[in-house]
């Protein structure tokens, strides 16, 4: 009896461990592990591993952009302009420098944000934040609360108040 238990635990561990592994090379383009945007303890930004909660969506100004997205620290959220819907299309390295923004439960609106439009979608993460419609990120390259260094990135935009692309230059 012993020797079969042995044996069960044996092919099972083998079954955990093969079901584990994966190609890298996938051509999939929904990422739904963490691992896809682990960021490297001497990157830049926000640590989307530790979401707040509840996740709230303030509004900014900059003489450049205009009024805009900010998490409750006033770090600036982006749009994906090749994400269909809530599928994303940011993957891989593209996650790693574009980190969603993830709630541990309702997100919330602060003045100038339509409550209604934010919700939350299996996007990177389960949970990552959406609003009217569009999966929201960070960008690793912003080091401070109203940093916008992700504008101007082909296909990315920071996000105005009415849940569009702003479009700089």
């Amino acid at each position: 009896m012993t020797s079969r238990r042995l044996l069960t635990m044996l092919v099972a561990t083998g079954l955990v461990l093969t079901a584990c592994g994966g190609d890298d090379d996938s051509a999939d383009t929904t990422v739904t592990s963490t691992a896809a945007i682990d960021t490297p303890d001497s990157a830049p930004g926000p640590d989307a591993s530790a979401p707040t909660d509840p996740t709230t969506v303030n509004v900014a100004t900059d003489t450049s952009l205009g009024e805009y997205l900010v998490d409750a620290d006033g770090r600036t959220l982006y749009l994906f302009e090749q994400d269909q819907g809530t599928a994303t299309a940011c993957t891989g390295a593209c996650a790693d420098n574009w980190p969603p923004i993830v709630a541990d439960g309702t997100p919330t609106g602060g003045g100038g944000i339509d409550v209604s439009q934010l919700g939350t979608a299996d996007g990177i993460l389960p949970n990552q934040v959406t609003y009217h419609g569009h999966l929201l990120y960070y960008f690793a390259g912003d080091q401070a609360p109203g940093d916008t260094n992700g504008t101007g990135i082909p296909s990315w935009y920071a996000v105005n108040p009415a849940g569009s692309a702003i479009e700089i230059g």
